[in-house]
């Protein structure tokens, strides 16, 4: 019988060590830090659309902080179901102020 194993079985243990050796207050700050990072990537992509290393730098980015949001989850005791409630809520008020226009 073959195991499958999916890419969150094996990066989840190492970001929940590297809560555990770094601590919340550190990886709180580095989570805005990448945040911030995001920001200036995207930045950069509007400025230089058809630069592929803009979008290269835009993909490393998004991961930085789909990596940290997994970190703040683990760290503030938040479920992915409570998350994926609030975006069906706002995902509702999207659709109704869509629906305005």
């Amino acid at each position: 019988m073959e195991v499958i194993t999916t890419i969150q079985e094996i990066v989840e243990p190492i970001f929940k060590k590297s809560i555990e050796v770094y601590g919340k207050e550190a990886q709180s700050r580095q989570a805005m830090e990448e945040c911030a990072e995001l920001i200036q990537a995207i930045n950069k992509c509007l400025r230089y659309p058809n630069k592929e290393e803009c979008k290269n730098n835009l993909i490393e980015e998004i991961c930085d902080v789909e990596i940290m949001l997994f970190q703040l989850k683990e760290m503030f005791g938040i479920t992915n179901d409570a998350v994926e409630s609030y975006k069906l809520l706002k995902a509702k008020r999207e659709k109704e102020r869509l629906e305005k226009l």
